[in-house]
């Protein structure tokens, strides 16, 4: 992979925590899960900023093709390393590129029947060019599936704070867990804090519009309910 298309950020540092802890957040689940919904039957994807994998995973596990690419060379090699753990079957179906939202990889196909973009948007700095890239990588009635933060400086701390009550009573609270957890709100909080790595925020109503502008016909979904209210996740067809 050329080392020139990658960026060298906070995720460098972050991303073995984040692939610890993400994926046992129960909001993360739960936002996840309407991901998994509104792509169901949906055979070509793509994982726009896939980061560790953890949406890819269950896609190509139940099927589906799935093109991933991501700009932070952690975060990818954690998916790379993800990918390699699976059949041969399910590897087949499972393409991992280096590449940015920016301007999608050469090597990704158009016509899509859907593309993810889960909490990228909020490191963009011109997301209509980005979503116009979406738009055009989809085929007629596919659709975009995109979660975001919705506003500057998200609450952490009532991220972390819920998560860790659902934990506990879900008896899940680990010391491995914890450590995960320690060194997650010391980088989340570099991350939340530095004006250079938060840079657009949409409230759910904004982000529909914005679609609407690039050329998405119909909203399916869109809410505001995810991380505890923090995060939008919106579904449009093409």
């Amino acid at each position: 992979m050329p080392e020139t298309v990658f960026v060298d950020n906070i995720w460098n540092d972050f991303a073995h925590s984040y692939d610890q802890m993400i994926p046992e957040l129960p909001c993360y689940q739960r936002q996840r899960e309407k991901i998994l919904r509104d792509t169901r039957e949906r055979a070509y994807v793509i994982d726009a900023g896939c980061g560790t994998g953890l949406v890819s995973e269950p896609l190509v596990r139940r099927g589906q093709r799935v093109v991933g690419f991501d700009n932070n060379q952690a975060m990818l090699a954690l998916a790379v390393r993800r990918r390699a753990t699976e059949p041969e079957a399910v590897r087949a179906r499972w393409t991992l590129l280096p590449g940015d939202v920016t301007v999608f990889p050469p090597e990704v196909e158009g016509g899509a029947d859907a593309v993810v973009m889960n909490n990228v948007l909020f490191y963009v700095r011109d997301p209509e060019a980005v979503l116009r890239e979406a738009w055009t990588h989809l085929k007629p009635g596919g659709v975009l599936c995109m979660t975001s933060n919705k506003r500057p400086r998200p609450d952490l701390e009532k991220v972390l704070k819920n998560s860790i009550r659902e934990w506990e009573a879900q008896g899940r609270w680990t010391e491995s867990l914890q450590r995960a957890v320690n060194h997650h709100r010391t980088c989340a909080q570099k991350l939340t804090t530095d004006p250079n790595e938060m840079v657009t925020f949409l409230d759910t109503d904004q982000a529909v519009q914005l679609l609407k502008k690039v050329g998405f016909s119909e909203a399916l979904v869109s809410d505001g309910d995810d991380y505890y209210g923090e995060n939008f996740y919106v579904c449009m067809r093409k």
